[in-house]
């Protein structure tokens, strides 16, 4: 009795252990099969890079979303996804009009050129990325 109680605890232990990393897996991105590549990239004076990121997909529920990420190199699409699903991006939404530019070493601006991003286009939207403040020109703040 005692020996099928063991291997029962070792049997869920090591379910739970699957689902754990199933879960991180599912909201990590390992499973979005969507095209991600750089639109726009833009180095700043102490050599920061600003990219505006399109993911993009073929599936019915699926479609384009734009976001911007900073990093110390130009992102490979493995490093463009792992950065959707993290804390990492700046600003998302829509991708119609979305530029960027350096004001000065810590100052990033995202701008809309050509029209105005309300409030309803906007997914997420961060004014500071540690020592980088983020102004926006065109866009509502959220």
């Amino acid at each position: 009795m005692k020996r099928l109680f063991q291997i029962s605890l070792v049997g869920v232990g090591a379910v739970a252990i699957l689902a754990m990393a199933f879960l991180y897996a599912l909201f990590h991105g390992y499973f979005d099969h969507g095209q991600f590549e750089i639109k726009q990239s833009r180095r700043s004076p102490t050599n920061q890079v600003a990219m505006i990121a399109q993911r993009s997909d073929h599936e019915a529920l699926g479609g384009l979303d734009c976001y911007v990420v900073i990093g110390d190199h130009l992102f490979n699409p493995g490093e463009l996804r792992h950065a959707y699903y993290s804390e990492a991006v700046i600003f998302s939404g829509s991708c119609g009009c979305l530029t960027i530019r350096w004001d000065g070493p810590n100052r990033l601006v995202i701008g809309c050129n050509g029209s105005t991003l309300d409030r309803n286009d906007i997914n997420a939207q961060r004014q500071q990325i540690g020592d980088i403040s983020i102004a926006y020109e065109n866009i509502a703040v959220k």
